[in-house]
């Protein structure tokens, strides 16, 4: 006799089943989104920096980042993509200069600062806000040691090396009436000399602007807001870097015992031209140059650096011959020399072999402002002086 199951029966092998795959389902997502928070906290301590700033780059939500933070230009090269935004607040004006907008000419009554120079200066992304950054800094430093009212522009451009600079002296900064031009030069130059047939027009090793936009694709931006993906993406981009992207050769396909040779045998005839006719232009202007050295990192921190570190024999030669050419500049045009003494900065303070964090940023500021205040004040007087004068003459001639 065929006694029949029980449908209720018959069902619970099939139910357990699926009850026993919702639950390994429900602990495999779990696992998975700690496994990506842990990945949120080690991914802007251990992944690579360059592969970071690719990802900071596709995630800019406010449309394509022409390697990565930049846009080029037919006369000045290339340029802060205007109007960027990131870490949540807008870093760059109109004129690509890292800080709020700006008159064409400065405000009766106060002193303009123009700063000039490389990341070190810009320090981007390196401080996220941009009052954290030096010349901001500097601003308010000056203000506090003068009772002047001063405004200070960032003009610096991360990858800049002097010929950069003077381009953007002659068609853009040059225009906007500083009465003081701070020049924080020297590092960028030194990868000039790390390359063989050396032209002191530097087109041994500049190619020209050579890339399309870094943009993310359809629906990336998705993707990438996982922390294993970001992850993933800064180890597949870190090889893109700022200098291929603006055609510029790689200093790290260079063998150190090269780069050291080559710097020893060439003298930096481009760097002074350079900064030579920099000075020039600035004094033709009516601005009183400061010659304001590169800084780089303590040798313990330097050598440890995952890019640049095997280079440090040869960064370091190529900075104290670029050191030596500004301060025979300084000399030759009557410039404020004002180099920074390395035992006012703590190894803690460098992010990097060269880039510092906010209390670096407080160093250079305040050693900037202590070194020009004398200069910022009697500037500020001969313009009042010149000011009464003409004010004077124009009575005279009242009828």
């Amino acid at each position: 006799m065929n006694v029949p199951e029980d449908s209720s029966l018959r069902r619970i092998g099939p139910f357990k089943r699926l009850v026993f795959g919702i639950a390994i389902l429900a602990l495999a997502i779990a696992a998975c989104v700690l496994a990506d928070r842990m990945m949120g906290w080690l991914y802007p301590r251990f992944a690579p920096e360059s592969g970071r700033k690719v990802v900071e780059a596709l995630l800019n939500e406010d449309g394509p980042a022409e390697a990565g933070f930049f846009v080029s230009h037919p006369y000045l090269f290339y340029t802060f993509r205007p109007g960027l935004k990131a870490f949540g607040v807008k870093q760059f004006n109109s004129r690509g200069h890292r800080g709020p907008e700006i008159a064409e000419s400065p405000p009766a009554g106060v002193l303009r600062v123009l700063c000039i120079g490389g990341s070190t200066t810009a320090s981007f992304p390196y401080v996220r806000r941009p009052e954290d950054a030096w010349p901001a800094q500097l601003e308010k430093k000056l203000e506090t040691l003068t009772g002047l009212s001063v405004e200070v522009i960032n003009a610096g451009l991360n990858g800049a090396n002097s010929a950069d600079l003077l381009a953007h002296y002659v068609f853009r900064n040059r225009h906007l009436g500083a009465h003081i031009v701070v020049m924080h030069l020297g590092g960028n130059d030194a990868n000039a000399l790390f390359f063989e047939d050396y032209d002191p027009e530097y087109t041994h090793y500049t190619l020209g602007w050579q890339t399309g936009a870094i943009a993310a694709r359809p629906h990336e931006r998705i993707w990438l807001r996982s922390h294993t993906v970001k992850w993933l993406y800064a180890l597949w981009l870190q090889r893109v870097s700022l200098d291929h992207q603006l055609g510029r050769s790689d200093i790290t396909t260079i063998d150190p015992r090269d780069a050291l040779e080559r710097v020893r045998q060439t003298e930096p005839e481009g760097f002074e031209r350079n900064v030579d006719f920099l000075l020039k232009l600035i004094r033709l202007d009516g601005a009183q140059p400061v010659i304001f050295p590169f800084v780089w990192a303590p040798e313990p921190k330097f050598r440890k650096d995952p890019l640049f570190g095997r280079y440090f024999d040869a960064f370091a030669l190529a900075f104290e011959k670029n050191r030596s050419v500004l301060e025979s500049l300084a000399a030759r045009h009557g410039a404020l020399w004002l180099p920074l003494d390395l035992k006012q900065l703590d190894e803690s303070m460098f992010k990097d072999w060269c880039h510092m964090n906010e209390d670096g940023e407080r160093v250079k500021a305040r050693h900037v402002a202590e070194g020009i205040r004398e200069l910022a004040i009697e500037v500020m007087r001969k313009r009042s002086l010149a000011i009464g004068d003409c004010q004077s003459a124009v009575g005279l001639y009242q009828p």
